[in-house]
Formats: C-alpha cells, structure tokens, sequence
C-alpha cells in the first residue's frame, strides 16, 4: 500500500513496480545512454522542512521526495512503500507536479531523495557548468536553401536542466522539420513488444542465469530483490537487455526522465512538422544484442557494479554537455568500458560506423530544401570519428554555435 506525506498525492500515483523496471521506459531503450546517461548536495526547503523530514525519514522503502521551491511557493511530494526506486521517484514527481500546477508554481518539480540518499539538484549541476562564453553541442551547416542545425541530444534530462539554451530554441523555431535517431512516438507498443522479441530474448532453452558467473549472478538477484523484481521476470532476457533495463531503473530513479531528454520534449513540440528518422528502431534494438554473450556479460555486470555511481557519471556528463566539452564528454563514455578489443569492436558500431551513416543522412538533408532541426545522442558529436568530423573530412564544415550567438 502506498502511503503519501503532503499534499497533492493521488490514487494514479501507484505504479507496478516490476512494470516500471522491466516494462517501464521500454520506449527508452536507448537508455543504454552511455551505460548509463549516464553529487550529493544539500537541498533547501520551505518553511515546515524538518517536520516534513522527520516524517519522512520514518517511512518504509522505497521512498523518495520530489519538490520545487520558488520566492512565493513550494511544491512538495513524498511517497512511500513502492518495491522498486524508479516506481516511488515517478509517485513523488506526480504529487509535486500536482500541486506546482495547482498552484501555479513555474519553477519544475524535481527528484531530491530517494530512499536515504540526497540526489542532485538541477541548479547544483547547472553551477558546475562556465558563466562565460563556451560553445554548446550544436552545429549550424547552410547550402540554401537548405539549412542543417545539428544538436546533441541528452535522451534523459532532469526537468530542472530546462529551459534549453536559447539557441536552441532559436534553431527548433526556425525549423521546418525535426529529425530524431529514431521517432519512438510511431512506435506502437504492440510493435514493441514484437521488436523485443525478435532482439531482446535468449535462444529457446537458455537463461540468463546459466550464462552468468556465480559472482554476478549473485550481484543480479540480489539487486532485483531489492527492487520487488524476481530472477524469472529477467530469466529470458539477453545480458544487455537487463543491463540496460537496471541503467533506466536508475536514471528514473534519480530523477531523469525521458520525456525531458531532447528528442522527446521537441518530439512532442513539432506540431505539423513532419518527424525523419536517421535510423530504424529494429536496427538500434538489433545493435545493442548483437555483442557476443561474453561482452553482454561484461555490460551487465559493469552496470552492476556502477549502480551507486550513476549519479555521479550522468551528472558530470550533463556538465559536460551543458559547456559543450566534447572531450569531457567522450572521456566519460570511454572510461566506462572495459579496455579489451571485443568491447572496443562494440563501441566502434556503437558509434564510428553509425556516425558514417547520420552523417550520409545530413549530407542528403543539405540536398533538399527546407531547414532541419537534427537531434542525435550527444556522443556522436564528440571525439574523432564524430558526425562533424566525419562531414568535415568530406569538406562540409558547419558553424560552432556558442552560448552568446543569435539564431
């Protein structure tokens, strides 16, 4: 039974919570973001704060606080005895949200606790990140009457990272066309379903439990339980799969959520413009399986492993976005990779060959009339081998855009 503290809770606060781990953000599938898109901070409260605490402290788990604070008002959601982390962060988001609408808080509601620990706020992250002129993860390439404004996208965003730079903005609003990895709104769940299928499971008569060493599978059941999840829900699933189904379980966990992440806020702002894909959603679906059993063994038990790091990893990679430091950025992502040459070959499809086929895509764009606002994970705009190197060693430069310029 879910218990709420504050005001604002409500009935469609209770989520299933092997739903939300296993089910849940199925649409994400690319939250293999990095391995995982992958600071504690104090949090202030409004007047009432340590009473608030002090009852919450005294719930069960899971557990989690999700709150806003601007100079007239709070908002302020807490929710208690969900089984999984990611099912009590979306409760405690809801109530918030709930009550900032009903009050007519502008500020966003935002993940501060979950469970014990104190999560990172979006205004402590944003402070890391430079004051002065820097470039952003965006690219402007024009051949009129064609238009190219090439973004790097974070999948999975805190709601207190918005609003987006203004350039951003800019680019999207002079757009006639949005183009995404992969459009997941035409993505019907039936179809999921049939795609997971095909790519997620294992051949008829394996499972996962007989593919893992004791030490990991050990680390795996016992981190299911304490998510209200059992081994037989995951019995059938490919290594990456679970991997990056617990990466998602977590990023909700901390408090980002999809539909904050790039593709899906502009996604869901283009209106009548039409939205292109770069790829095929069973492509992506067929890349993330296709490593051997012994490298998705090795993704799995990375993520394990990193679980009580995640925070720290994605939120030193949205710094990183937010100054536009491609370097940063692709050092975060290589460091969390093991240094063996299969893992290597994986990252190689993962990345380099997919950045020759967008970059295919961009040229084609610059052949055709109109303006395109092209969105594509963040790490395919950093290092050598990115989509804009790719393109510049095809002799098409774009314009850096940065933090003070005008669109």
């Amino acid at each position: 039974m879910t218990r709420a503290v504050g005001a604002g809770s409500s009935a469609n606060c209770r989520l299933n919570a092997q739903s939300s781990l296993i089910r849940g953000q199925a649409r994400s599938h690319r939250a293999f973001v990095f391995f995982a898109w992958l600071l504690g901070c104090s949090t202030a409260f409004a007047d009432g704060a340590v009473d608030r605490l002090t009852a919450y402290n005294a719930l069960p788990s899971h557990k989690a606080i999700a709150t806003t604070i601007d100079p007239g008002a709070t908002a302020y959601g807490s929710v208690s005895g969900h089984a999984s982390e990611s099912a009590a962060a979306i409760a405690a988001f809801q109530s918030c949200e709930s009550q900032r609408q009903t009050q007519g808080i502008a500020e966003a509601c935002e993940i501060v606790r979950i469970n014990d620990d104190v999560v990172a706020t979006g205004a402590s992250i944003k402070a890391r990140a430079p004051k002065t002129r820097h470039p952003l993860f965006m690219w402007d390439y024009s051949r009129p009457p064609s238009r190219v404004f090439l973004v790097g996208s974070m999948h999975v965003m805190k709601p207190s990272i918005h609003p987006l730079p203004a350039q951003f903005e800019g680019a999207f609003a002079a757009s006639d066309r949005v183009v995404v990895e992969v459009n997941t709104l035409a993505v019907s769940p039936q179809q999921m379903q049939g795609l997971l299928r095909a790519h997620a499971l294992l051949p008829a008569g394996q499972t996962v439990s007989a593919l893992l060493p004791p030490d990991t599978l050990r680390a795996l059941e016992a981190y299911l339980t304490t998510q209200g999840v059992s081994l037989g829900a995951v019995a059938q699933m490919k290594p990456a799969l679970v991997a990056t189904q617990l990466a998602v379980g977590r990023l909700t966990a901390l408090g980002y959520f999809s539909q904050f992440g790039l593709d899906q806020y502009y996604m869901a702002r283009a209106d009548t413009r039409p939205i292109l894909e770069l790829e095929r959603v069973e492509d992506q679906m067929a890349l993330l399986t296709s490593p051997s059993m012994d490298v998705q063994v090795d993704m799995l038990d990375i993520t394990l492993a990193q679980m009580n790091q995640i925070e720290s990893m994605v939120a030193d990679m949205v710094v990183a976005w937010l100054a536009g430091d491609e370097a940063a950025l692709r050092e975060l992502f290589d460091e969390q990779s093991p240094p063996t040459e299969a893992y290597r070959a994986f990252n190689r499809r993962l990345l380099d060959d997919r950045n020759v086929g967008m970059a295919d895509k961009v040229q084609g764009y610059l052949a055709v009339p109109g303006t395109y606002f092209v969105l594509v994970g963040a790490a395919h705009l950093a290092g050598e081998h990115s989509i804009v190197d790719v393109l510049r060693q095809r002799g098409v430069v774009g314009k850096r855009i940065y933090s003070d310029d005008q669109i």
